[in-house]
């Protein structure tokens, strides 16, 4: 199939490569815009315990997280009559908004859909929960209708209204649907960052590494293709299913890197062949056969590493699967049908120049620094083994003081507006600190004995180990004890009836009733997750489901746990099966498998070290630690990083069974391999290198760990897992490499086209 593709391609190269040119820009012209249909969300479960919860609290009691909260300050009281005017007014200018549900404010309590109205001066609530304990900031929150570009829409048009100067206040915004906006944002910045710095780049080295302007802009082309394809397919999706706005970052760095490698391997085969001797169009056929081969499987390797993603139920995951697994593919195809067509058009241009001649040792004095490193590892395999496994193992000590959470506003610069607004919300009210919202569906206390039975339960929540105070139907609670609300209405009802109190009319509706709990600590510290499992224990009027940050943060934590082996598993069986199909070996598999992992379990460490406790800020650029690693990005970064460590082994170990085909002994097989593959990974490394940490000047945390603990797993898989533990355990292994059990290996062709055939008798020198 590779041969009659290339044959394809030579033959029609002009036409392959115009036709690839147009594809490009019309995939580009489908996919413009895909940014503004990506969602910011996809932490959450769906049809967890919490996300039913939101749902109620979202969609029957207008409740939950508001969309929007406004810090209105005053210079002196928000109480004072100039302050409180100013509040009326923007109340009365919010909910007269377009796609504005609600508003709830210090001045006014609740004011729903269809009663919005500006109260007069004799009609206040004074809701104290929403003023700060200095009476200098009073909070405002807006809940908007609808979800994703329908709420987007509704906050770029309320912004505007929101923080106009309005005497004597002054006003900043935070809320979930101004965080989301304020993600987007940067994330939009940081792929225009990581474009403009990692394309000048990676065109410089691989100007350098190929030797002609010609060959350097091929995997860039390559690359073009691959993305604008991928984008037009993302836009696609979200005409059915929420992609996250983070699909955007990956494909970008995912799709250049791939198509680095895959137009390197492939040139660089070329170019061999030419160097051998053979006729151009002979040689273009071989490398493709060849070459061709290692991009194939590499692909399908790493596809099958992203796709275990889709296994996991948050469409953050998926939505990185849709992306990744798209542009590799797109990437390995445009590969090899545009490389074999350049190829064929500017063979020369691609396959001989080299502008960089006089810097290179001559043809005939190559070097073999890579064959004498082998051999020199392969003398002391059990020392090599030892010393490098124990390095990687220290290294991922760290990674044994894991805390989990969830990315909050922190993952944007400190210095963002949205996250300063957040921050005072937070130190000004810190009953809203850590909300955990309380569900009883279908429960309603719409009795004497309800009412005793929900006031006895939120009494009971109150007095639990951290917990600030309880809000209800009933009234508010601080251990065990009434607080006074301060209503217009009767605050001090009937014993057995509900207070009038605008402040809590929206605890109860016909869909059930709801408690607000306000925690102590920080909703993913220990505290917080200890507080859920009690909240949840507590003795309730009826089944009772927990919302809130800490408890969609548990119910993801543990979606992903039962989901994780499964996922793991699969990914495993099915490289395992891929690489047993192209080595023909039981061995070589799990050795891949067994040494990539180790790579990996270092690189996790390095999260831990870096980025929850903080170190090394001043290498990797400004961030906020938090203390947490969000629960998802192990499991991407896993992903990302062991496909790219598999693009690597695969290449390794098709050069060493060509050299064992050729010589029969694994030691000076296991040297050429080396020798032929390492200057192709070390170049690969290097440019990918380059894409990574382009990304990894992202302004989003979450981006920037994700490119950081990824380019480490790339350095130490160049610098100490290929060049020296492969040698050494393949050393160790010996004949057991090629082990194949009950039945015979199958013949295959190396580039030269003597079939690939092992001796029964080998052995070691």
């Amino acid at each position: 199939m590779l041969t009659r593709l290339a044959r394809f391609s030579t033959r029609h190269c002009r036409t392959v490569l115009v036709l690839a040119a147009l594809a490009a820009v019309a995939c580009g012209l489908l996919g413009h815009g895909v940014a503004a249909r990506l969602a910011s969300g996809g932490w959450t479960a769906p049809g967890s315990p919490s996300a039913r919860a939101e749902a109620l609290l979202t969609g029957r009691f207008h409740a939950g997280a508001p969309d929007v909260v406004l810090l209105a300050r005053a210079p002196d009281s928000v109480d004072a009559p100039a302050a409180r005017a100013a509040g009326l007014a923007l109340v009365g200018r919010l909910c007269r908004e377009p796609g504005v549900t609600g508003v709830d404010s210090y001045w006014t309590g609740p004011v729903p859909r269809g009663t919005c109205r500006t109260p007069g001066a004799g009609s206040t609530v004074d809701d104290t929960a929403l003023r700060s304990a200095d009476a200098r900031t009073a909070l405002v929150s807006v809940r908007l209708e609808g979800g994703g570009r329908a709420a987007r829409a509704t906050v770029e048009r309320l912004l505007p209204a929101a923080t106009a100067p309005r005497a004597p206040l002054r006003v900043e915004v935070t809320g979930h649907a101004v965080l989301d906006r304020a993600l987007e944002h940067y994330s939009e910045r940081d792929l225009l960052r990581t474009e403009l710095l990692a394309v000048p780049a990676t065109l410089l080295l691989l100007l350098f590494v190929f030797g002609s302007v010609a060959a350097a802009c091929l995997p860039l082309a390559v690359g073009a293709v691959a993305v604008a394809g991928t984008l037009a397919v993302l836009r696609a999706l979200t005409a059915v299913t929420e992609v996250s706005a983070f699909a955007l970052n990956i494909t970008a760095a995912v799709g250049l890197a791939l198509a680095i490698d895959y137009s390197l391997y492939l040139v660089a085969r070329y170019r061999e062949e030419i160097a051998a001797g053979r006729p151009q169009e002979e040689a273009v056929l071989s490398a493709v056969r060849t070459a061709g081969r290692i991009v194939a499987v590499s692909a399908a390797a790493v596809t099958l590493c992203l796709l275990g993603l889709l296994l996991f139920p948050l469409y953050l995951l998926r939505s990185m699967a849709y992306a990744g697994a798209c542009v590799v593919l797109l990437a390995a195809f445009a590969a090899l049908l545009l490389v074999p067509a350049a190829l064929s058009c500017f063979p020369r241009a691609i396959g001989r120049g080299d502008l960089f001649a006089r810097l290179r040792r001559p043809p005939d004095r190559p070097r073999d620094g890579w064959r004498r490193l082998a051999l020199r590892v392969m003398r002391r395999p059990v020392l090599v083994t030892v010393v490098t496994t124990g390095a990687l193992l220290v290294l991922a000590l760290p990674f044994r003081q894991v805390a989990f959470g969830f990315s909050d506003d922190r993952v944007l610069p400190r210095d963002a507006p949205e996250v300063r607004a957040t921050q005072e919300l937070r130190d000004g009210f810190p009953q809203l600190r850590n909300p955990v919202e309380v569900v009883l569906p279908g429960w309603r206390p719409d009795g004497r004995g309800r009412v005793r039975e929900l006031d006895a339960y939120a009494r009971r929540l109150s007095v639990l180990p951290g917990v600030l105070g309880v809000r209800t139907a009933t009234g508010s609670y601080v251990q065990g004890q009434d607080v006074p609300l301060a209503c217009a209405a009767e605050a001090s009802p009937a014993p057995g009836t509900l207070p009038r109190c605008p402040a809590l009319r929206n605890f109860a509706s016909p869909a059930g009733t709801w408690l607000a709990v306000s925690g102590t600590a920080d909703p993913y510290a220990p505290e917080s997750a200890a507080l859920a499992d009690r909240l949840r224990a507590a003795r309730a009027p009826a089944p009772a489901l927990a919302g809130g940050p800490t408890a969609q943060f548990q119910d993801a934590r543990d979606t992903l746990a039962r989901r994780l082996p499964w996922a793991l598993g699969a990914m495993a069986a099915a490289t395992f099966l891929l690489l047993l199909a192209f080595t023909r070996s039981v061995f070589l598999p799990l050795k891949a498998l067994a040494v990539n992992l180790l790579s990996l379990t270092a690189s996790f460490g390095a999260m831990v070290f870096v980025f929850q406790q903080g170190h090394l800020m001043w290498l990797v650029g400004d961030f906020t630690p938090t203390g947490t690693i969000s629960v998802v990005v192990p499991v991407i970064t896993f992903c990302l990083a062991f496909g790219l460590s598999l693009d690597y082994e695969i290449l390794l170990l098709a050069r060493i069974g060509e050299a064992h085909a050729r010589t029969g002994d694994t030691v000076r097989a296991t040297a050429a391999g080396l020798q032929a593959a390492g200057p192709l990974f070390t170049a690969s490394a290097a440019l990918v290198l380059v894409v990574l940490l382009a990304l990894a000047t992202a302004e989003v945390a979450f981006v920037k760990l994700l490119a950081v603990t990824t380019a480490l797993s790339v350095v130490l898989d160049t610098v100490a897992i290929r060049p020296l533990l492969v040698p050494a355990v393949m050393r160790l292994a010996g004949r057991a490499n090629w082990w194949l059990p009950s039945f015979p290996r199958r013949s295959a062709t190396v580039s030269d086209g003597r079939p690939l055939s092992v001796s029964p008798g080998e052995e070691l020198s």
